[in-house]
């Protein structure tokens, strides 16, 4: 008997939605907070403006991917990449709370599904 195997175009569709419907929740949490807080960008002082430059790159990423996963994965994981550079320098250490670290994911899985697609084009 030979192993389970996931066709390409199986396991692209699977990533795909995988990211989007994780991605839909995410920004829905982080639109409610910045309604619910009242976000003012001209309280910022020093770091937090990159790091509020470098989350928002990220949630545009995550929008960008739903037509360009590549493009958009990309933005996403370096945007998050950067934010966490930032507060590491900053605090010495990674922000906290998961929303942070769930953030990653969507840009994971984003990149993975263009990576497949391209291959899947190429073949």
């Amino acid at each position: 008997m030979s192993p389970l195997r996931l066709s390409d175009s199986v396991m692209e569709a699977g990533l795909s939605w995988s990211a989007r419907l994780l991605t839909i929740p995410l920004l829905g949490v982080i639109l409610a907070i910045v309604i619910g807080e009242g976000f003012d960008p001209l309280k910022l002082k020093g770091v937090e403006v990159f790091q509020m430059v470098f989350f928002w790159a990220t949630c545009v990423g995550m929008v960008v991917a739903w037509r360009w996963p590549v493009i958009g994965g990309a933005l996403s994981l370096g945007g998050m990449i950067l934010f966490f550079a930032v507060a590491f320098a900053e605090k010495g250490g990674t922000p906290g709370g998961l929303l942070a670290y769930l953030m990653l994911f969507p840009g994971i899985l984003f990149l993975a599904d263009g990576f497949i697609r391209r291959r899947m084009a190429a073949a």
